[in-house]
């Protein structure tokens, strides 16, 4: 067979014991339960392979084979006989396709048919596919119907993996490991100020950046001790940016106020609820959002997603878009908007367009609403009216001619 498969071995453990990491375990104990294909989403060298072995292990079938393909290899081949010879070779096993992006139109369509007809009751293959999070982001965010990766986003579970950005508790422990398991990297010993850089960097590359990393170190580093500015000399993308003097240096709480205050100018609506509606024949469905709660700490990834949202909110958002884009799960992105904002990923998203809307409304005495509906983001007519008047109090019409009198 011309292209890459090899049988993978017994999987390696995960190292680390931050809450990011726990959850993913239970994450992928709880996908082996069930035979559904499963397509796992994750940076470079965040572990999509270490957890498909997982997967298989934690499966019904860990007793056969798991054969893991690399569709990168697959060029200029058809993949209806390449996929052909990995079920002759998994039997009821595994197979792990790597990088599915890779596959052409017309290979796709091969993978889809024989996903399509796979049977509950007839002993097959589990499948396994992996993808880069950027690129499933990408065809996600571009509604790109066409797209294998759009079709396998509605057509199996699937399984983000969290960046390292994310585990930042576990970097020691991987530190540790790689230690005592390569016998090279034993002799590493760091100073205190240096383990804080390593902790603080984001890692880009994840997992396997930073064993490269430690790989370097101990053939460009001859001190038995590796200290902070050996770190940056070597590795300069590492240093933070410098703090501020102190003429300039912003307090905490100001930073913290001016975070809350940027949210609170994002999201909320200028006199909303500021109507009430004199006319029940109206049916305004009036059911006003939870009041915004000032934000207690300025959370990255909080402002990464508003800001994500603010410039595209224009588009259809899904709320696992923008977890991607924040670098965090869907299902801790929605702790955060509902722990620092005090309402929903949707409940802010619809509060953005409102605004939105308002302002167009406003400053455009012969705007119509039809129009304004599509440049906010609503498809439908009817729903924007009636989110409209929940959030406002009157319809968008009304809402229109009374400001324009004033």
């Amino acid at each position: 067979m011309s292209t890459l498969v090899k049988l993978t071995p017994s999987a390696q453990p995960w190292i680390g014991s931050s809450d990011v990491l726990f959850k993913l375990k239970q994450q992928i104990q709880h996908l082996a339960q069930c035979d559904l294909p499963i397509h796992i989403v994750g940076q470079p060298g965040s572990g999509k392979h270490l957890a498909a072995c997982h997967i298989h292990e934690l499966s019904k079938s860990h007793s056969e084979d798991m054969i893991v393909s690399c569709v990168n290899h697959w060029q200029g081949q058809c993949a209806a006989t390449l996929l052909e010879e990995l079920v002759n070779r998994a039997q009821s096993g595994t197979i792990y396709l790597k990088n599915v992006d890779a596959l052409t139109q017309v290979q796709a369509e091969s993978i889809k048919d024989y996903w399509l007809t796979l049977s509950p009751q007839s002993p097959a293959p589990r499948l396994i596919t992996s993808t880069s999070a950027e690129k499933q982001t990408s065809a996600d965010t571009h509604m790109q119907s066409d797209s294998f990766l759009s079709w396998l986003h509605y057509h199996c579970l699937e399984l983000p993996i969290p960046p390292l950005y994310n585990r930042k508790e576990d970097i020691i422990a991987l530190i540790n490991h790689y230690k005592h398991t390569c016998k090279h990297l034993a002799k590493l010993q760091f100073q205190g100020p240096a383990l804080e850089v390593l902790t603080s960097y984001d890692w880009p590359h994840n997992v396997k950046q930073l064993k490269r990393c430690l790989d370097k170190l101990t053939f460009l580093c001859e001190q038995p001790e590796i200290t902070k500015q050996t770190l940056l000399t070597l590795f300069p993308a590492m240093e933070n940016k410098p703090v501020p003097t102190k003429g300039n240096l912003i307090p905490l709480k100001q930073a913290e106020c001016d975070f809350t205050q940027t949210m609170q100018t994002l999201i909320s609506c200028d006199d909303e609820h500021s109507y009430t509606p004199s006319d029940s024949r109206e049916g305004v469905d009036f059911t006003p959002l939870s009041p915004l709660r000032p934000v207690n700490k300025p959370h990255p990834a909080l402002a990464r997603a508003l800001q994500y949202i603010d410039d595209n909110f224009k588009k259809p958002l899904s709320l696992s878009e923008v977890a991607n884009y924040a670098c965090v799960s869907p299902s801790h992105l929605s702790f955060l908007f509902k722990r620092y904002v005090g309402q929903s990923f949707k409940q802010t998203l619809l509060r953005i367009r409102i605004k939105t809307a308002m302002t167009l409304l406003r400053e455009d005495p012969y705007s119509q609403v039809t129009e304004v509906c599509d440049d906010v983001g609503f498809s439908d007519l009817s729903f924007f009216v009636r989110k409209f008047k929940s959030v406002v109090g009157v319809s968008p019409g009304a809402y229109r001619d009374h400001r324009t009198k004033h």
